[in-house]
């Protein structure tokens, strides 16, 4: 790439061997392009440096392409300086005011509903206070069993209250070793 400036080449960093010189030309093209198109919108708002500016002033003489972007962009600049700008339709303490009013009105209709219902449940419980009581509805019921008087707690000491049946005793076998000896 050959910097207009001093005129000596500048190796891409955006260089991709993989990219044909056309591809990679057009990719250059762009970023010059976008580039200027920068620079130049910095120019026309003051925001460059001297070298900066002598360098788009030195475009604006040279390249015809360079004069009718600056010039659609100075119209463009010149357009939206003179739009009009319409009058805020109410002022924002009025705004804010509007705004708390709303959230009054909506806490005091919260509070109304709150109230009625309240009425509404006093109103309920004096009616049924005042009116005669048909006789409720009542559940089946099973009798109880008859109560039965419990009886002390016995404890048997010397015998057992349910008797309990002696265990089996086996008789012992002879042993293997005993056996053998008297065979002998």
């Amino acid at each position: 790439m050959v910097c207009e400036e001093s005129g000596e080449t500048k190796m891409n960093p955006n260089f991709d061997p993989h990219m044909d010189s056309g591809q990679q030309d057009t990719r250059e093209m762009d970023n010059l392009q976008r580039l200027r198109f920068e620079l130049l919108s910095a120019y026309l708002d003051g925001e460059v440096t001297a070298d900066e500016r002598k360098q788009v002033q030195h475009w604006l003489a040279t390249d015809p392409q360079v004069q009718r972007q600056y010039t659609k962009m100075l119209k463009l600049r010149q357009g939206i300086q003179t739009l009009p700008v319409p009058p805020a339709e109410q002022p924002a303490q009025q705004i804010a005011q509007q705004v708390f009013a709303r959230i009054d009105r909506h806490r005091n209709r919260r509070f109304i509903a709150w109230g009625g219902a309240a009425i509404a449940a006093l109103f309920m419980g004096a009616l049924s206070g005042v009116m005669p009581q048909s006789p409720a509805p009542q559940m089946a019921t099973n009798p109880s069993p008859p109560k039965v008087a419990p009886q002390p707690l016995m404890v048997a000491l010397n015998e057992p209250v349910i008797p309990i049946p002696k265990a089996a005793i086996a008789a012992p076998e002879k042993s293997v070793t005993s056996s053998s000896s008297n065979a002998q």
